[in-house]
Formats: structure tokens, C-alpha cells, sequence
């Protein structure tokens, strides 16, 4: 069918597995949202435009990659194939965060199609204990320590991609072992019926009191907050090991 087509085209953009990382787990989703029925127009495919990416980076660093496309279908989907493959290519070449988003940007503009995205980097250090974060219009990572508490780390302000020249900050934030990062798209925790902030809380309670496999966690999350799947969901969930706390 066309949804089943649509669907397998934006799994195919996306990482087909966790690479092989040193010192971090890592466990990822990605969710389509749900075919809305448009009246006279019968049942409407939504390919969206969030994407995820991880990169290893050598010496036991980790690139975690997300963003999101504003907008649906193929023209999203084409862009947000783009976006993917120079974020990735940026990556590569070990950038700091914010300097990967200010490429990124300028990339961004020179795109043919109207764009406006937005994206958030961090490269974890799993030897130093360590993640340096960067966001571009994007909301702000949660942390989830082991003894049961969570927030959000604070991040400079940064546009979302498209809007034209920017510049970028980035923040460094202690990440012990045990502790989970979590990067997600607003399709998690917003919906017409709630708020970005109430479905954030609901987030950090979910992430408070799960300790298990991270895949679980990832259940966890989707199940609670999925909701109708109004908008494409993607959550990455990140975490040393507590036996690398020496």
C-alpha cells in the first residue's frame, strides 16, 4: 500500500542499527505518526521528518544526533534526507556541537526547499564522564541521575535551522555513570491536548523510576506518551555503564 511504501521509504533514511560503541549504551526509536483521515480525501500517509543519527568518534566519544523537519511528506522526508547525511558528514570530521549546527545552518540555506528544522547534538565522553550539547530551535535534553532525580540541563539559545545566519553555544554537563541522556522530538511529548512542558514533567517522572535496559525504557516512554502518534516520534536514550565509574 502507499502508507506501507511511504513508511519503508523513511525507515530506509534512517540508521539500520546501534553501531558498535565503546563505553556507552545506547537504544533508540522512531515511530511514524498515524494516517489522518482528511474528510472528502479518504486516509492521508504522513512521512515525516524527524531523524536520529549516533557516530562513533573514537577514543570511547559518542555523536548523538537528532532533528526534526518541520512539516510532512516526501518534500519533508527529501529534506530531511539531506540534513541526515551532513550532519553525519560534519560529525565525521569531529566537530565541536555548536560548530557541526552553524555548518549545518549554512547548509540549511542552501536548500532549495523552504526549510525550517531543528536539531541537537551532544558528543558523550564516556572516559571523561562528560557530554557537550548544542541545540538548534530544538527542545532541551533531559537528565535522569541514578539516585532517581532528573533535569534539564540549561543549553545557550540557538535558532532553529533555515532562519538565516546564526551563531551557536553549547554547554558541557557532567555525565556520571548510570546517568541517562535523553534526546527526543516534540512528537513524544506534545499534542493537542498537551503542552511541550506537561508532557516534558510526565517525561522526567517516566525516566526517574525506570533503572532497567534501556530498550525497556524506550517501551516505557512510548508506551505512556505516544498517545494517537498526532506527529513522527524519536527518542535516543544514551548511558555510560555504572561499571565505568572508576
Amino acid at each position: 500500500t502507499e502508507r506501507q511504501t511511504a513508511l519503508a521509504f523513511q525507515k530506509s533514511l534512517l540508521p539500520q542499527a546501534i553501531p558498535d560503541l565503546d563505553g556507552m549504551e545506547v537504544a533508540c526509536r522512531y515511530v511514524p505518526a498515524k494516517p489522518l483521515e482528511t474528510q472528502g480525501q479518504g486516509i492521508q500517509t504522513q512521512v515525516g521528518g524527524d531523524w536520529y543519527d549516533i557516530i562513533p568518534l573514537g577514543s570511547d566519544r559518542t555523536g548523538l544526533v537528532v532533528g526534526d523537519v518541520m512539516g510532512h511528506g516526501p518534500e519533508a522526508a527529501a529534506v530531511m534526507a539531506q540534513l541526515r547525511a551532513v550532519a553525519h558528514a560534519l560529525a565525521d570530521l569531529d566537530l565541536e556541537p555548536a560548530d557541526l549546527l552553524q555548518r549545518l545552518n549554512r547548509v540549511t540555506e542552501t536548500l532549495q526547499a523552504i526549510t525550517l528544522a531543528t536539531c541537537a547534538y551532544a558528543v558523550v565522553d564516556a572516559n571523561g564522564h562528560t557530554c557537550t550539547l548544542a541545540g538548534a530551535g530544538h527542545l532541551p535534553p533531559i537528565l535522569a541521575l541514578p539516585d532517581g532525580t532528573t533535569r534539564v540541563p540549561e543549553l545557550p539559545a540557538g535558532q532553529s535551522l533555515g532562519l538565516g545566519t546564526a551563531i551557536y553555544g553549547q554547554a558541557r554537563i557532567k555525565l556520571p555513570p548510570g546517568a541517562i541522556l535523553a534526546l527526543y522530538t516534540d512528537g513524544l511529548v506534545e499534542s493537542r491536548t498537551r503542552s511541550f512542558d506537561q508532557g516534558i514533567l510526565a517525561m522526567r517522572s517516566i525516566l526517574a523510576r525506570e533503572h532497567g535496559h534501556l530498550e525497556a525504557i524506550c517501551d516505557a516512554l512510548i508506551a505512556s506518551l505516544a498517545g494517537r502518534c498526532e506527529d513522527d516520534i524519536t527518542v535516543i536514550l544514551a548511558r555510560i555503564p555504572a561499571n565505568r565509574a572508576g
